[in-house]
């Protein structure tokens, strides 16, 4: 299966797309990659367009006309509290993008990520270092496995999930902030982390639904304790 980002991408889905290329998926920095070495594109399949909110301005449109005649879908990674009033500025525009890509015509598929947890996300390396938290760390979110993140890409790619609609890619449990990182704090890492998201898209999280994700794609979330490290005493 070949993956063509569609411009540049936030480091987390970077690394989920890294983890879906070592699974044997080819990843492609952009359309005017789609030559050498990647194989034929004429086939059923069609190649798959990965947006995002990435650093620059995505001309999504500049994008399309360099694939071609090419046929393609397109998988969206957007964020958790995408909303068109919502008060951070990034979950605006992702919510934009949402409704630009949806008009697009080409079958889509938007999953709206949680926190991604992990023994070494940027996440719960800030939750490690112990910081100061907000309201005292009683927010209460769902964040969701990365692994369980990429095995969700991974069974949309291979038809063992639907393309179309959009998800909440989000954990099963509800824990406050504070929960989290002296869960985080008994794990073995490093602690040179950051918030992803940024607190400011965190403070607009609602509990989220997991279940028509889990449903949809035949997956169990993985208990967090489960996936932040062997380390956790």
């Amino acid at each position: 299966m070949i993956l063509v980002k569609a411009g540049a991408l936030p480091p987390a889905v970077d690394r989920l797309l890294a983890a879906v290329s070592e699974a044997g998926h080819t990843v492609l920095a952009g359309p005017e990659a789609l030559g050498a070495g990647t194989g034929s594109v004429t086939g059923a399949e069609p190649v798959t367009l990965v947006v995002s909110d990435g650093p620059g301005i995505l001309n999504l449109l500049g994008v399309v006309r360099a694939l071609g005649a090419t046929r393609f879908r397109v998988l969206l990674l957007s964020r958790l509290g995408a909303h068109p009033d919502a008060r951070a500025d990034t979950l605006r525009r992702l919510w934009r993008l949402e409704e630009h890509v949806r008009g697009g015509g080409a079958p889509t598929l938007t999953l709206r990520l949680a926190p991604l947890v992990g023994p070494e996300t940027p996440f719960w390396r800030k939750l490690r270092s112990r910081p100061s938290l907000p309201a005292g760390g009683r927010k209460l979110v769902n964040p969701v496995a990365e692994r369980d993140a990429v095995e969700t890409i991974q069974r949309a790619l291979d038809g063992r999930g639907p393309w179309r609609d959009w998800y909440e890619v989000a954990g099963s449990e509800t824990l406050s902030l504070a929960e989290l990182r002296d869960l985080a704090s008994r794990t073995a890492g490093g602690t040179n982390g950051e918030w992803e998201p940024s607190l400011d898209e965190i403070a607009e999280h609602r509990l989220a639904e997991h279940e028509p994700w889990a449903s949809a794609f035949r997956l169990e979330p993985t208990p967090i304790a489960a996936c932040a490290g062997a380390g956790v005493a």
